[in-house]
């Protein structure tokens, strides 16, 4: 297991843990990232990453991207 901002950019992974209180959790949950489910690191920089979740890209800040757990 490994941190979001860990994972290759390009790969699919699939996120085993949120780390954070429960209104970021649901806030995610709404969003797609929630345990379970596969997303694609498509880039990192300036402190933000990018994520596919779905059909959808997200920019989410390195802080809350620290707090997501993949494998």
């Amino acid at each position: 297991m490994l941190q979001l901002i860990s994972a290759p950019m390009g790969s699919e992974v699939t996120v085993t843990k949120v780390n954070a209180e429960e209104r970021i959790k649901r806030r995610l949950e709404d969003l797609g990232i929630l345990a379970g489910q596969t997303l694609t690191p498509m880039s990192d920089s300036m402190g933000n990453t990018v994520v596919k979740v779905l059909e959808s890209r997200l920019v989410l800040n390195h802080g809350l991207a620290e707090r997501i757990y993949v494998m």
